[in-house]
Order: structure tokens, then C-alpha cells, then sequence
């Protein structure tokens, strides 16, 4: 018995999504997700824009995260309990979670190997330093 793939499976397997091993220029790539499929220039500069913007936002989580910590009270008198479950410490704790989540979807997208994303991550990342690395006051 003879098993032979049909030419409709062959046709299928190769439109899968390529995963590239080395820096590229090609607008062609998937970012994150199989349903974001970057497929033209246009698109391109799309999602180039959308993730320098999330580099922007993650630097303004962490100079967030700077502010409260510095005008948070400190008070020595309450217990670890008490200090553990503030408000100001849960929200803290939250700005956390979404600054280790978008850092590590912007490393995710830099692995791509996307020059294109990765000089999107790093532009977006140095407007957020500019505009708020360094200053809490």
C-alpha cells in the first residue's frame, strides 16, 4: 500500500509561518501570536509603530513604579503583614507584573530577527528614556 501526501497537504505545509535564524530585512514575519502575520511593507510600519509605542509604555511603567516608591511612607510601625498587603505595595506589585510581561514580549519580538522590529524595540525603548528615565521628582 502506497501513501502518498496529497498536493493540497503539500501546499499546506509550506505556507506555515517561517521562523528566521538570522538578522533580516524582509517584510515578511510573525510577531508574537500566528494571527499577527506581518505580510508588506505597510504592515510593517505598522507593527514597527505599535511596538516602539510599547517600548514607550514600558518605560513609563517603570517611572511609575520609581514615582510611587519614592513617595510611598514609610512606616516602620506597621507589621510585614500590614506593609504587604497596602494598597501602595499591591499596586507596585502590579505595575511589576506588566512591566516583566511587556519586557519579555519585547524580547520575544527582538528574537524575531526583524531588523526592523528589533530597531523598533530599541527606538521605542530610548523615547521612553528620554522622556522619563531618571526623573521622579
Amino acid at each position: 500500500m502506497e501513501h502518498h501526501m496529497s498536493n493540497d497537504m503539500d501546499m499546506d505545509m509550506n505556507k506555515r509561518p517561517f521562523m528566521w535564524m538570522w538578522f533580516h530585512t524582509k517584510p515578511q514575519d510573525t510577531v508574537l501570536f500566528s494571527t499577527w502575520n506581518i505580510t508588506s511593507a505597510g504592515t510593517m510600519v505598522w507593527a514597527c509603530c505599535l511596538v516602539a509605542f510599547a517600548g514607550v509604555l514600558l518605560e513609563l511603567i517603570k517611572f511609575t513604579r520609581r514615582v510611587i516608591q519614592k513617595n510611598q511612607p514609610t512606616s516602620k510601625k506597621a507589621s510585614y503583614l500590614t506593609r504587604l498587603f497596602s494598597t501602595m505595595h499591591i499596586v507596585q506589585t502590579l505595575l511589576f507584573f506588566f512591566q516583566l510581561g511587556f519586557s519579555y514580549c519585547l524580547m520575544l519580538i527582538f528574537m524575531t530577527f526583524s531588523i526592523w522590529l528589533g530597531l523598533a524595540v530599541v527606538i521605542g525603548l530610548s523615547i521612553g528614556f528620554l522622556i522619563f528615565g531618571g526623573k521622579s521628582d
